[in-house]
């Protein structure tokens, strides 16, 4: 009977089979130090997220802040295809320079040392932003660094020169009051060309733009920079592009026959120094 009565006393009092010495977890708003705990590490993350934050902030601003007309949110790289390279007067300053040279070493010695450029300047730019920041490039203008001139009326070059227009193409035309870079359609070998894509381009550190221009002439002789247009952040700024601190030039060409500088050859294929064009 006294076991019996035991037995039931125990089955009433913990009707899950549990036993006495496991008692069930109260609820979590019963729980203060859980609670409290809680409530630290949340309010402890939106600190440290809104520093995080403000920090980042605060580093882009910064850098914004410290560009300018000389550095500007991103890198340019620049490449300059004469066509053809020309001189008003024949180059014999040049004769020593490309002796002993291969011709593909003593033709880029010329292009790199010409006068000018006769009839187009041809510029490959390749944009690239300094931080994941974009930068919005609105625009490209040419400005000229003295009043255009009528072109000599006889120059020397080295020959003319050919090839594709490569997709993100511009044409400026340095005859017209306000020369301004206009879209022009990429040759493609095959197939429709693609849309013609103008200004405004966005770059960043992981999306570079590459553009060529076509800077032409048909009348003038030029001396010229190009300004390009940027904003970022709210900041807006004009490069200058020139050809390594001084004007780039480029003379209008009459006809396409004009005394040619070439290259004599050893027997070991060798330049041996500029030839003078017959007359």
């Amino acid at each position: 009977m006294n076991a019996n009565s035991s037995d039931e006393e125990s089955s009433d009092g913990d009707p899950q089979g549990v036993g006495s010495s496991k008692q069930r977890k109260p609820p979590f708003w019963k729980r203060p130090l859980t609670w409290v705990m809680t409530v630290l590490l949340g309010a402890l993350a939106a600190v440290l997220g809104g520093a995080l934050q403000n920090l980042f902030t605060t580093a882009g601003n910064k850098a914004v802040n410290e560009f300018s007309k000389e550095r500007p949110p991103f890198t340019v790289v620049s490449e300059h295809d004469s066509c053809p390279t020309v001189w008003t007067h024949f180059p014999d300053q040049l004769q020593k320079a490309v002796t002993g040279k291969t011709e593909e070493e003593a033709l880029s010695i010329l292009a790199n040392n010409g006068e000018a450029d006769g009839r187009a300047t041809e510029l490959t730019v390749t944009l690239q932003g300094r931080t994941q920041s974009a930068v919005v490039i609105t625009g490209v203008r040419v400005v000229m660094s003295r009043p255009p001139q009528p072109p000599p009326s006889s120059v020397f070059g080295t020959g003319g020169c050919g090839a594709a227009v490569p997709t993100r193409s511009f044409a400026i035309d340095l005859d017209s009051k306000s020369p301004t870079a206009k879209p022009v359609p990429p040759d493609i070998p095959s197939g429709p060309s693609p849309a013609v894509v103008n200004f405004p381009y966005k770059i960043s550190t992981n999306e570079p733009e590459v553009f060529h221009f076509s800077i032409q002439t048909t009348a003038r002789d030029c001396a010229w920079y190009l300004e390009i247009k940027w904003n970022s952040n709210g900041k807006v700024g004009i490069y200058r592009l020139d050809n390594g601190g001084k004007p780039f030039r480029t003379l209008a060409l009459k006809g396409d026959n004009w005394p040619m500088v070439g290259l004599s050859k050893g027997p070991d294929g060798r330049v041996t120094g500029l030839s003078r064009p017959s007359h």
